[in-house]
């Protein structure tokens, strides 16, 4: 499942795509969320927000901040 998302994530910065990074938001905001989720599902956001640069465009769309202490 990360790498669908990160696919999906770089497909959304390759174009900008806000619609699509939007849906890859509120998916990662539903895998922290649920808790009958894979683990290693849940802490995809958090994988993320160490993975990307604070001022970037997916870091910022993505919302990753909230991830840092997942």
């Amino acid at each position: 499942m990360g790498e669908t998302i990160r696919e999906l994530i770089m497909e959304a910065d390759d174009e900008r795509n806000f619609d699509l990074i939007r849906s890859v938001k509120d998916i990662l905001d539903e895998f922290a969320l649920t808790c009958n989720c894979p683990s290693d599902w849940r802490c995809i956001g958090a994988e993320l927000a160490k993975e990307y640069p604070e001022d970037s465009w997916v870091y910022e769309n993505l919302e990753l901040y909230n991830f840092i202490d997942q």
